[in-house]
């Protein structure tokens, strides 16, 4: 049998499995082992992840790699969570910043002072993400000319800028927050090459304006629109869908709010049918998902049954439903345009449609006796990534219904988190569920159940693929639970939540031990990046923290403290 060593394949082959290695692990694994190495290292594109990597290696990367090899660099991604401040961290240690070459940036939780500080340094950058849970209103200065693909899903254009035609006239991609569907209009006005459009209109209109008069141009480009409005006249989405002759793909969602006047404007099929049958002649792909006050006078079959009965729908093969929840009518195509369900559906018309959760990725349910006995039909979601589980009523006398409810509803070799809460678990049930998810990357459960993860050597198994771990922040952490449970069950730890009373437990010993620095120990989380801690006595004293500062970077908030190793 011939066997063939890693440095005598061919280069093409070595170039599709250094595809599957990060940047950082690249340079530091294969570059200066040989010439050939480097010469091939140094021919490819390099794609910078700084979001979630250990202090060691972020200081690596500024101090070795972003000088010597700044024309390779096509991407940096930056993050102010996990790593904690880590924009700031990286203007503060990169000696050489100007990246010529590069063309993607993507940002987590940035300030608009750093934002500001940044774009500078990338000249010809073609593609901006931001994501935050901040509202940032952004700059029209800050935003670059050459700037073709701009994804700020949770931020603002400033819009009322002199200059801002020739800032955003190229763009081709565009995911932003808007306060009014009036400053929507005023940003497409200026945005003609405009080709895919994804926008969240937080609120209607305060001015009433001609939207339709005060925009002339045609949007040729735009092929694909997403919207998610609030409380808007459909008036403004109609002006809005005239303007897009060329549209294959729109995905809609109306939300009504305090404002239900427009609701009725939303579900009149006769305008819905205007629009399908005289302005949108190239559309394939639609989703809607319009949710509506209750209103005891309003008929849901019926106006499901008009929206069926449309031409379009027909000829394209949509099937729309309802459904009824504790506090929203409900009506929507099928598959699902959104990923999430719960278990407070009260009625639904889907109840005979086959694989009609097929799309559902996050599935949170609250088991009871009374979710037991109103299950009518077994809600089949196959294809679940995530999955919240709460049990809150003593459940021992029905464990068995609830192993069969689960085990028809969700295909558990798929799930990749899961989430376990509640004051009525039974150690047995622990043990049932995970035995079966053999692919979990994401854990969290209260810490009285990790000595289910300790006895059952399938378990131990499964759980050596968890990266990412969440205790219940009601019980204290203990150093023998670092130390029998945490490090041998969990070996390959990137994250963890965790809370401690610092009046028993010694807090610095417990995180020395974590990172193998008590005893100078080898057995301890080596790949440990972010720890999540909450103080159950009382907020978090500096005092306890300076000591531990050549080891982490930290930051507080009352009784939560984050560490970044």
């Amino acid at each position: 049998m011939h066997h063939m060593n890693f440095e005598s394949m061919p280069d093409e082959i070595l170039l599709e499995i250094f595809d599957y290695i990060s940047s950082c692990d690249l340079i530091f694994s294969f570059y200066n082992l040989n010439q050939r190495f480097n010469s091939i290292i140094r021919g490819i594109r390099l794609y910078l992840d700084l979001s979630y990597i250990q202090q060691k290696k972020f200081l690596l990367t500024c101090h070795y790699i972003l000088p010597k090899f700044s024309q390779q660099i096509y991407s940096i991604k930056l993050s102010n969570k996990q790593t904690i401040d880590g924009i700031h961290y990286y203007l503060e240690q990169s000696k050489y910043c100007r990246q010529e070459r590069m063309k993607t940036l993507i940002l987590t939780e940035p300030t608009i002072e750093q934002l500001t500080k940044l774009i500078p340094y990338f000249p010809f950058l073609k593609t901006l993400i931001i994501k935050t849970t901040d509202y940032l209103v952004i700059p029209i200065e800050v935003i670059p000319e050459s700037l073709r693909i701009c994804r700020i899903s949770n931020c603002q254009i400033d819009c009322l800028s002199s200059n801002i035609s020739e800032k955003i006239y190229f763009i081709e991609e565009l995911n932003l927050k808007i306060s009014d569907i009036n400053s929507l209009f005023i940003l497409l006005h200026s945005m003609i090459y405009i080709q895919h459009l994804t926008c969240h209109i937080s609120e209607n209109s305060s001015i009433k304006i001609n939207s339709k008069q005060n925009f002339q141009k045609s949007l040729k480009f735009l092929t694909y629109l997403k919207l998610n409005v609030f409380s808007i006249s459909f008036k403004y989405i109609e002006n809005l869908l005239i303007l897009c002759p060329n549209l294959t793909s729109f995905i809609y969602t109306y939300t009504t709010g305090l404002n239900s006047s427009y609701d009725n404007e939303h579900i009149n099929t006769e305008r819905w049918n205007n629009l399908f049958t005289n302005k949108l002649n190239r559309l394939k792909i639609f989703d809607l998902h319009i949710s509506l006050n209750i209103d005891s006078q309003r008929d849901l079959i019926l106006i499901t049954k008009k929206f069926q009965d449309l031409n379009f729908f027909l000829t394209n093969n949509i099937r729309f439903i309802y459904e009824i929840t504790s506090y929203k009518h409900i009506i929507c195509t099928i598959p699902f345009m959104k990923s999430h369900l719960n278990n407070y559906i009260k009625k639904s018309s889907i109840a005979h449609i086959h694989d009609a959760y097929s799309r559902i990725r996050h599935f949170d349910l609250v088991l009871n006796q009374t979710i037991l006995h109103q299950q009518q039909h077994t809600i089949r979601c196959p294809l679940v990534h995530s999955f919240y589980l709460g049990l809150y009523e003593n459940i021992t006398p029905i464990e068995h219904q609830s192993r069969l409810l689960l085990n028809q509803s969700i295909a558990f070799v798929y799930l990749k988190h899961f989430e376990l809460y509640g004051t009525c678990i039974t150690d047995g049930f622990v043990v049932q569920l995970l035995t079966k998810m053999t692919n979990l990357t994401s854990l969290t459960l209260p810490l009285n159940h990790l000595i289910s993860c300790q006895i059952n050597e399938k378990i131990r198994q499964n759980m050596k693929r968890i990266k990412k771990l969440q205790l219940a922040l009601t019980e204290s952490i203990s150093i023998d639970c670092v130390k029998n449970i945490l490090i041998p069950i969990f070996p390959n730890l990137h994250s963890m939540s965790f809370a401690i009373d610092n009046k028993i437990h010694s807090f610095d010993k417990i995180l020395l031990t974590m990172i193998g620095q008590y005893n100078y120990n080898n057995n301890y989380l080596k790949y440990l990046i972010f720890l999540e801690l909450f103080a159950l006595d009382q907020d978090w004293d500096h005092s306890m923290l300076i000591k531990l500062k050549k080891f982490i970077r930290y930051k507080n908030n009352y009784r939560f403290l984050y560490i970044w190793l």
